[in-house]
């Protein structure tokens, strides 16, 4: 079997097994138990969703073990929301609960990316990138939060609050790079125990490459939404031992302790009555409703384009959090990255293969990044839908421009009858297109850009 089947084969089968005996319940009875099985299944989202995601792309027991994507993803990869096909991706998983790991982050050569580092409950704790000035090349451990000690002269720490810490960095893939080139930077990243730092005998477990054409099976997503009270809330309880909730998090620990989940013990939906175990299905069904149909101040409309804001830096913003992991699970800080999306037109009716469309950019007001930006296309579920000549992103960088240095972009199901050069294939059905924008500009941040309306061809 091949490493890229070997990466989805290792999934999730059914409940993680919990030898810990069950929690009794408290007292919340009828509609509270139904409100709080909402609002802790959206608090907890993120933190069962990284854990099977974690799950899904561990093909290798070692212990911050990179993975490494030799191309950018197509339709089979299904591991990661809204993949990007603009960077390829490095990732390992650390276990900081013995000792902090050290990561080193290499000199890209020039060329733009970004060593994300999340915790578990999806918090950005670091963001290595030319967008800050002296972060590579850098060597950083990564510190669980039972750690105490010092770190070596020239060895930044990165403190983290839970134990469990996911590395995702991205490389970013030029047209004119020959074969290699970016593996050969992906293969510097690499993860060092602190008490094994400086020991030139220590050898880390080589980094893996693996073809991003997975076996297509269901995704993270689907399999949190496929789980029911019982399984949820016990792979929370599970999780929460090793990556514990934030003090600023007592109060609704507090409330799911009251229907029997609590760190370490398995939840058991029978210690409640009849009416109570009813309500706790029903709150994890109105919790997945409102996670995928979340919309907020905070997410702001400008020509049918929704503005991701504040990426990354949560806090006890639960239901932001939980729609930002089902739809941009690892979006970065927005000061590395902003992620405009939309599925609708400039007049508000959703996009379908069934129309053609045209987005306009004047040559005074293209997307300001200081990097690069692109468009992507996805279907309704945000991930990648396969087209006859398998273009999935349109770059800056390969943008064909008018006379006047405009672009115009089409976006439809058949091929365009003139130039194809800037033609996004979408599918048949409903689809959605993301404009993203690395190392954003102030303009991209503080609302002044204005993405032009997707409008319909005639």
């Amino acid at each position: 079997m091949s490493l890229a089947r070997r990466l989805t084969s290792l999934v999730l089968t059914a409940v993680i097994a919990l030898s810990l005996a069950p929690c009794v319940a408290g007292a919340a009875t009828g509609d509270d138990v139904r409100a709080i099985a909402r609002d802790g299944f959206i608090f907890g989202y993120p933190l069962v969703l990284m854990e099977v995601t974690r799950r899904i792309t561990t093909i290798a027991r070692a212990n911050g073990q990179f993975v490494h994507m030799l191309s950018g993803p197509t339709p089979p990869f299904r591991i990661v929301v809204a993949p990007n096909g603009d960077t390829r991706y490095s990732s390992a998983w650390l276990d900081v609960t013995a000792e902090p790991l050290v990561l080193h982050v290499p000199d890209a050569g020039g060329r733009y990316f970004v060593a994300e580092v999340m915790d578990a409950w999806t918090d950005v704790i670091a963001d290595p990138s030319p967008r800050v000035p002296g972060s590579a090349p850098r060597d950083y451990a990564v510190a669980g939060p039972g750690w105490k000690g010092t770190v070596p002269a020239g060895v930044t720490l990165v403190r983290s609050s839970t134990n469990d810490v996911w590395v995702l960095a991205r490389t970013r893939a030029r047209p004119a790079d020959g074969a290699g080139v970016i593996t050969a930077i992906q293969q510097q990243y690499r993860v060092v125990p602190l008490s094994r730092f400086g020991d030139a005998s220590y050898q880390p477990p080589p980094g893996i490459l693996v073809d991003p054409d997975v076996d297509t099976g269901p995704t993270p997503p689907a399999r949190v939404a496929a789980m029911n009270a019982q399984t949820f809330f016990s792979v929370l309880a599970a999780a929460m031992i090793k990556d514990p909730p934030r003090p600023a998090d007592t109060p609704i620990v507090a409330r799911l302790a009251s229907i029997g989940v609590v760190a370490g013990k398995r939840f058991d939906p029978s210690a409640l009555n009849g009416d109570g175990r009813a309500e706790v299905e029903l709150g994890v069904h109105d919790a997945l409703s409102q996670i995928e149909g979340y919309d907020a101040p905070s997410v702001p409309h400008v020509n049918g384009w929704r503005w991701t804001k504040d990426t990354g830096r949560f806090g006890t913003a639960y239901a932001y959090r939980a729609f930002i992991a089902n739809t941009l699970l690892a979006a970065n800080l927005p000061e590395d990255a902003v992620y405009p999306e939309t599925s609708v037109d400039g007049n508000g009716a959703p996009l379908s293969g069934l129309r053609r469309y045209t987005i306009h950019f004047d040559a005074a007001n293209l997307p300001p990044a200081n990097a690069f930006w692109s468009l992507t296309l996805y279907g309704s579920d945000h991930f990648l839908v396969a087209n006859p000549i398998n273009r999935y992103t349109l770059r800056d960088t390969t943008l064909k421009r008018n006379p006047d240095g405009s672009i115009d972009v089409a976006i439809q199901h058949e091929a365009p009858t003139a130039d194809q050069a800037n033609w996004l294939p979408a599918p048949a059905g409903q689809f959605l297109v993301t404009l993203r924008l690395y190392w954003p500009r102030a303009t991209a941040l503080d609302g002044t850009y204005r993405v032009p309306a997707i409008v319909p061809a005639g």
